[in-house]
């Protein structure tokens, strides 16, 4: 998701920036002044309830979240904003309220959920950290759900220069990323010292083709 929020404070704006920018794709911060000419690369952005009105623009054309006292709440639905954070809030509040505006990747496995979210796998109960490749492999993997995803392709998602297909660091990403999705598992499923079944994994390997995903 690519958010672009707006702040009159530096400190907050880099609060925000330091905090959101393992959970969205990009996250812009900026003031009101130095809003981009265009926003169409931006799926949500985030207003201090002191930029309204919003421009006829803006309140047709894109999702804005605003932010503020309570009182100043009807004001900002009044003038076409989606949601509002009551002050004072939390950067996971806005990441969570964001995100109701982006289709959320599932896998349904063995009867757990797992949430596929920038920067994080999650269940209910247990939450494991990805990094931006390991991330960029698994949401290539959900939109190919059930075909095989080739070597060739999943390399170029890895950067650095472009090697063999077949060499191994395809391999070692996706080992790390069965491992990761264990530990969610694990917490539902395991316990701490049972390894899972063969086939307990999402992530299946077709020999010398490339993975691919299966779920329940």
């Amino acid at each position: 998701m690519n958010l672009l929020f707006v702040s009159p404070d530096p400190s907050r704006r880099s609060f925000i920036k330091t905090v959101a920018s393992t959970r969205f794709h990009t996250i812009s911060c900026t003031t009101r002044a130095s809003i981009p000419p265009s926003c169409k690369t931006y799926e949500v952005l985030v207003f201090p309830v002191t930029a309204l009105p919003l421009s006829e623009e803006l309140s047709h054309h894109y999702r804005v979240i605003t932010y503020g006292p309570i009182e100043c709440m009807p004001q900002a639905f009044l003038q076409g904003c989606v949601d509002y954070l009551v002050e004072p809030w939390e950067p996971e509040e806005l990441f969570y309220r964001a995100l109701r505006f982006h289709p959320i990747d599932r896998i349904d496995l063995e009867g757990t959920a797992f949430l596929v979210l920038p920067g994080c796998i999650k269940t209910e109960d247990h939450e494991v950290p990805l990094t931006a490749i390991e991330y960029s492999l698994l949401v290539t993997l959900l939109k190919a759900k059930g075909s095989i995803v080739p070597r060739s392709v999943l390399s170029t998602l890895i950067p650095g220069p472009v090697k063999d297909p077949s060499s191994r660091r395809v391999d070692a990403h996706m080992a790390r990323l069965r491992k990761k999705i264990h530990l969610c598992q694990r917490g539902n499923r395991f316990s701490p010292g049972k390894k899972p079944g063969p086939r307990s994994s999402p992530i299946r390997s077709a020999r010398g083709l490339g993975y691919y995903l299966v779920t329940d």
